[in-house]
């Protein structure tokens, strides 16, 4: 019996990783140090601090040479000052309807005075339970985020369906044995691959969320939930 439903935040509820794309720049401009920002793309819902090591990886700089904490203190700073949010269209509404038939909640690799700050300006209200980066030890792609929403939810894990956009969250769900529908929001749908199925749009996911079966679950966990892959 599905009862409740989980979403990733950012890509999915919210169209805002351009501006976590932004922050970041104008913090690695600062610190005179290159960024790759489709990393960011790629790595989206990975713990904010853990990204930044990959950067500077990446950009071939010292991590002890860095406070990475003071770099993801600033961030938020920059992102809190320069994001001009807006809920995907039809998105809210959905919820609205869905918070009728299920319990819904929110898995988020974002810290969490940013998905606070998100949720209860777009989404007020609708959450019983929300997981932020800073709520967990090891974030995704590892399932523990996934996992601590179950238990906070007192659901089985064949009684809730993932919704993501991001390959690592997808890889968080499917690894916490929970039925994952992606929707390819910045990138090609083929890097969603290890989803039960792909919606290609948010049009289609809202169409989807609205036509759920209390039967979907179990049938989705093998591969089969809705024929909507692509």
């Amino acid at each position: 019996m599905l009862k409740t439903l989980i979403f990733d935040m950012d890509g999915v509820l919210v169209d805002s990783m351009p501006y976590h794309v932004e922050a970041m720049q104008h913090i690695f401009d600062q610190m005179g140090v290159y960024m790759d920002q489709q990393l960011i793309y790629e790595r989206e819902g990975e713990k904010t601090i853990d990204i930044v090591r990959l950067l500077l990886e990446k950009a071939g700089a010292d991590n002890g040479s860095f406070d990475l904490e003071a770099i993801v203190e600033r961030y938020i700073e920059e992102f809190n000052v320069i994001a001009t949010l807006d809920p995907f269209v039809g998105m809210p509404e959905c919820l609205e309807v869905l918070k009728h038939r299920y319990e819904l909640a929110v898995v988020s690799g974002a810290d969490k005075p940013i998905v606070h700050n998100v949720l209860n300006e777009l989404y007020p209200d609708l959450f019983s339970v929300i997981v932020s980066g800073d709520d967990i030890d090891k974030g995704k792609p590892a399932p523990d985020p996934y996992l601590k929403a179950v238990e906070l939810l007192s659901i089985q894990k064949d009684e809730c369906i993932v919704i993501e956009n991001a390959p690592v969250g997808v890889q968080a769900a499917k690894a916490a044995g929970l039925c994952c529908i992606a929707v390819p929001t910045y990138l090609e749908h083929d890097k969603l691959s290890l989803a039960d199925s792909i919606v290609m749009n948010h049009d289609l996911l809202i169409d989807f969320l609205l036509d759920l079966r209390s039967d979907v679950p179990k049938t989705c966990i093998k591969r089969c939930a809705h024929p909507v892959k692509s």
